[in-house]
């Protein structure tokens, strides 16, 4: 029996919560400017604060603040 992973949108992910980017919908273009900012698959990001319609994250020692409709086509693993 395996377990069962929930993913979100890291705009739905709670204030204070953590996440492990599992997806990046986007294209290419969107793709390299999430590795500019250090956020590729795989990286464990907090979510620090909601920013009107964004969100700021926290990501090894910095912050990155992202629009809306970025954060959307961030898809994460809810982690504990």
């Amino acid at each position: 029996m395996s377990a069962v992973i929930e993913t979100t949108s890291l705009l739905n992910l709670e204030q204070g919560h953590k996440g492990r980017i599992t997806a990046i919908c986007g294209d290419q273009r969107m793709q390299r400017r999430m590795l500019s900012l250090g956020l590729r698959v795989g990286t464990v990001v907090n979510v620090l604060n909601h920013r009107g319609r964004g969100v700021v994250v926290g990501n090894a020692g910095t912050r990155v603040a992202l629009g809306s409709s970025v954060a959307e086509k961030l898809i994460v693993e809810t982690l504990a």
